[in-house]
């Protein structure tokens, strides 16, 4: 019955797969959450059985007393193992029905809530503060779908510094393809990542497994360890036989303390470094294990899941041994049987001995398979993308064109609502200025090209019916900002990104160019005459790129390089005293104005 409701989710719709996805998963929740109850009343009267029924009905010390004593007792733990297994499955069935609504939610525009990214937000980065990449509303806040900060971090990457080599790119859009087809894997994979509870702090702690220095820990330690281990064995055995008086075991216990009380320091340092990464380890050996069992076709894929290599066994093995020892090392820290067993067993000493030959076989590797799981974990954001929108297109490559486009429309704009239009740089064409009234959609349309670029850079689909590009940095000028910190003025600050811009240009970068209305925090005369100055020599250049510009003056670069520069346009009629916008990008000079209109229509003259 399972496999048949997965063969009956493959062919289902995004909106219908969650809905499907939603339904099944509430079903079992509430299942979990009964069961989760009942096992609560059970260990309540399986504790009150221990506690009274012996004391209150038998004979204290008969044979019934400790049957209704131990067997209660014993119940009560297996109660309590239990219920920690129906916990952990009802944390998964949580956290499922949370994503699967979460993405209905997402079909629909609506990712208000979820994580922004703001702290990635740079406004002397390339692109990503004028295109809105983070922050609310943003593209990472639509697109992000990791489960750990490592991969939330890796996303942001991706999305900061698209990618310029056509193979790389395809190699993206092979494993983005793949897994977007993966739905359960998927899914799967985010359910188990959000369990490891992957914050900053705990990415920190994983880096320090293989930077921990356990040097001081030296081969006489481990046959120290042994040999202490196997003389505490015997003497014990001796006294209880009454070979040798009791008394020995409490010179053998302080014998032990002061051996391993030489190491304290050490081992300290280490467990601090390593501290309550034992449990969290259990659960990436589950993230492991799952990317170790399912099989890939693309080539990117397949390397990423070859770079999951131990000594002799899978990763998740490997890892979870680690926890195992991280949890024997915790052991420690327990008043009673941290002295107990560092007394007669010597303890620190001998699991440190597990740790070391662990991170000798292990340790120059972990920081890679973390960078893995970080890396699925990316794409499996941009997969899902993929998947919520069929009908978007992954670009192909062109030496001829830089950008052209067929139905190019933003990605964050709903289908219902979006006007797509079509785009084309290519030949000899270099810059394409682009003239409109106020809100007559010039800056929706530059921030369409740019996120669309990006989506690309990342192997991600795109906006369009069709794309045809060739891969080349992208570099903005649409939001300059003042900045009372640094004594800057806002024409200040937008010359020293003009400034950046054309300084990358003379160092032979290849450039793709956005510009928004061009020195604005100037007078009309000087903005005309340093516009004009400014694209032609960005036309030297040999960049490409679009200007958009209130400037009609601007438009006449057309007649004096012809075919290097065009002009295209936004319009918006007047229809019964009223502004209409129909946001299609036409040819030519804009012919349209409507400041005035709007100031006299907001009674501001």
């Amino acid at each position: 019955m399972e496999r048949d409701a997965e063969v009956e989710q493959r062919y289902l719709k995004p909106e219908e797969f969650y809905k499907y996805r939603v339904a099944e998963w509430s079903g079992k929740l509430s299942r979990l959450k009964a069961k989760s109850r009942l096992l609560g009343w059970l260990r309540l009267f399986a504790f009150l059985t221990a506690a009274v029924v012996p004391f209150v009905f038998f004979e204290p010390l008969s044979v019934p007393f400790f049957i209704f004593l131990i067997f209660p007792a014993v119940v009560f733990i297996l109660l309590i193992k239990f219920a920690g297994v129906v916990g952990e499955r009802t944390e998964h069935a949580s956290f499922l029905v949370e994503l699967n609504t979460t993405e209905l939610k997402v079909l629909e525009y609506d990712f208000e809530g979820l994580p922004s990214g703001d702290e990635f937000i740079d406004r002397e980065h390339d692109f990503t503060f004028d295109l809105d990449i983070f922050g609310n509303g943003s593209l990472f806040q639509y697109l992000n779908r990791t489960s750990m900060y490592g991969g939330y971090s890796r996303l942001a990457g991706k999305l900061s510094g698209p990618l310029l080599s056509r193979k790389d790119i395809i190699r993206n859009q092979e494993m983005v393809g793949e897994l977007s087809r993966k739905k359960e894997f998927r899914q799967e994979l985010y359910v188990l990542g959000r369990m490891t509870g992957e914050d900053e702090k705990q990415t920190v702690g994983l880096k320090n497994i293989s930077e921990t220095d356990i040097s001081f820990y030296k081969k006489r330690d481990s046959f120290l360890g042994y040999a202490f281990l196997v003389l505490s064995l015997a003497l014990i055995v001796l006294c209880l036989v009454g070979s040798l008086p009791y008394k020995v075991l409490i010179w053998l216990f302080f014998a032990g303390l002061g051996i391993t009380g030489i190491y304290f320091k050490q081992v300290t340092k280490v467990q601090r470094q390593l501290s309550q990464l034992g449990s969290v380890l259990s659960e990436y050996s589950k993230l492991f294990a799952l990317v170790e069992k399912e099989e890939f076709t693309s080539g990117g894929l397949t390397e990423l899941k070859a770079r999951l290599k131990g000594d002799d066994k899978n990763v998740s093995v490997v890892i979870k041994q680690l926890g195992q020892l991280l949890n024997m090392l915790d052991q420690r820290l327990n008043m009673f049987l941290g002295p107990l067993f560092n007394g007669f067993l010597l303890w620190d000493i001998n699991v440190m001995r597990s740790i070391k030959k662990w991170h000798e076989k292990n340790g120059h590797l972990i920081d890679d398979w973390f960078v893995v799981l970080r890396e699925f974990d990316a794409l499996n954001s941009l997969a899902g993308f993929r998947f919520n929108h069929p009908q978007f297109v992954f670009p192909v490559f062109s030496d001829s064109a830089f950008v052209m486009a067929k139905g190019l429309g933003h990605p964050l704009i709903p289908g219902k609502e979006r006007v797509d239009n079509d785009f084309d740089i290519s030949g000899e064409k270099k810059i394409v200025i682009i003239t409109g009234a106020n809100m007559a959609g010039k800056s929706t349309f530059l921030r369409t090209v740019g996120v669309n670029l990006l989506l690309a850079g990342t192997g991600a689909p795109v906006a369009a019916s069709e794309l045809v590009y060739s891969p080349m940095r992208l570099i903005t000028s649409m939001r300059a900002v003042d900045s009372l910190y640094k004594h800057e003025s806002y024409f200040f600050s937008e010359l020293k990104r003009l400034k950046y811009i054309v300084d990358e240009l003379k160092r032979g970068e290849k450039v793709f160019f956005i510009l928004d209305e061009i020195l604005k925090g100037t007078n009309s005369h000087d903005k005309t005459k340093g516009s004009i100055a400014l694209t032609e020599r960005l036309l030297k250049f040999g960049s490409s790129g679009i200007i958009a510009t209130h400037d009609l003056e601007l438009g006449r670069l057309a007649d004096l390089h012809p075919g290097k520069i065009v002009n295209m346009c936004f319009e918006v009629e007047f229809d019964n005293g009223r502004l209409k916008f129909d946001y299609v990008l036409r040819d030519g000079i804009t012919h349209s104005h409507n400041a005035t209109y709007l100031m006299e229509n907001m009674g501001l003259i």
